[in-house]
């Protein structure tokens, strides 16, 4: 039987790290303070499309980055969405719906506003959280942010943010883990 210290660290290991609630809140594609200068039409230009997780305070634009050398950066599409490699070795992304963009494997970071009622036509099963249709059966959120909330909301210790410990830093497998494992912990759906 599980003791109760041990059960309070569990609880902590899967909680949100304290960075991605102000990932979840920050503004991406804005007007960089720091650089107006470097503000163009184009959204790649001066638009702060990273973020930095050690600092945890802003969106950055690229000209911010010299500041956070040796920092672990996050960059945000412009549908607010992040490749699983970039977050892979400070979060566990499982049980979150993951689409292939530009050919990479990404997730939403937020909660999906639903367009009509009801789940998308070929939707395999809903987001625990909100309800949005998921495509794969796997999924149980459809974002990062309501993993977050779900994980809150219940005590069931699988659903955690708790990155694999069979990984190294890198987000790499360990030589003891195996490929079958690391392929059942990413449900891919293509955009």
């Amino acid at each position: 039987m599980t003791g109760l210290k041990q059960m309070a660290l569990l609880d902590a290991q899967r909680s949100p790290p304290a960075w991605l609630r102000r990932l979840l809140e920050t503004n991406f594609f804005e007007k960089c303070s720091d650089h107006p200068e470097a503000w163009r039409s184009t959204r790649s230009a001066g638009c702060c499309n990273f973020f930095c997780t050690t600092c945890a305070g802003r969106a950055l634009c690229s000209r911010c980055l010299g500041d956070h050398a040796g920092h672990e950066i996050i960059q945000s599409s412009s549908h607010c969405l992040v490749k699983v490699e970039d977050l892979r070795h400070l979060l566990n992304v499982s049980l979150v719906q993951t689409y292939i963009i530009n050919g990479a494997p990404a997730v939403f970071l937020d909660e999906r506003s639903m367009s009509g009622k009801g789940k998308k036509p070929g939707a395999e099963t809903e987001c625990e959280e909100c309800g949005r249709g998921l495509q794969d059966a796997g999924s149980l959120f459809c974002s990062l942010g309501c993993k977050a909330k779900g994980i809150e909301d219940r005590l069931d210790f699988n659903v955690s943010f708790a990155v694999d410990p069979r990984r190294d830093s890198s987000g790499e497998e360990s030589e003891s883990a195996s490929d079958d494992e690391d392929s059942e912990d990413l449900n891919l759906t293509r955009v």
